[in-house]
């Protein structure tokens, strides 16, 4: 192939990668179901990216008793499922799982991945203690200025993320006090 060539190949890899990435998120929005949680956001500021919000959710610290944390033996880094059961107004988690599980009615699969686990000293071979799961939803990005908005509603923000059949989340809108956060 010629240098001209070559250099076309190039970009339309570029742009079919670029569309792929486009095409998954929306995707997901467009065909997930929703699911509502419960958060607790923090207010960071990057100089590059400019302003986000970074949440965690109650779903992503998940404590032995609470749920059920027993199977394989779980690592940092690792992929997880985590059932999440439908509640009254919030989802909640139920287990995690090394494969992925066959939800009951009520309840879906949500891909993550183990950031941390802790042990108990005392019971070190029953399985761990906890453990914290990011499942790619802990940040969007809001206009300049107004993220001060989200922090003075702290105690009671929520999200509604959609999940698709694949287990991928997405988030798709902010909720402060029941009511629809939106931006100009």
């Amino acid at each position: 192939m010629r240098r001209k060539q070559w250099f076309w190949v190039a970009v339309a890899i570029q742009v079919i990668v670029l569309l792929g990435m486009a095409a998954r998120h929306t995707y997901t929005l467009g065909t997930g179901q929703p699911v509502m949680l419960e958060t607790a956001p923090v207010d960071p500021w990057s100089p590059l990216r400019g302003q986000y919000v970074s949440l965690s959710y109650k779903i992503s610290l998940l404590r032995e008793g609470e749920v059920s944390l027993s199977g394989a033996p779980y690592r940092a880094g690792q992929r997880v499922w985590v059932t999440l059961r439908k509640g009254d107004p919030y989802w909640k988690a139920v287990s995690v799982s090394a494969m992925r599980p066959a939800p009951a009615a009520g309840e879906l699969a949500v891909l993550g991945t183990v950031q941390w686990i802790s042990w108990n000293p005392e019971t070190p071979l029953k399985g761990p203690a906890e453990m914290f799961i990011r499942y790619g939803i802990e940040q969007f990005y809001v206009p300049e200025g107004q993220g001060q908005d989200i922090q003075s509603g702290r105690e009671s923000l929520a999200v509604e993320v959609r999940v698709d059949s694949f287990g991928r989340a997405a988030l798709s809108r902010v909720f402060r006090d029941g009511k629809e956060i939106t931006w100009q």
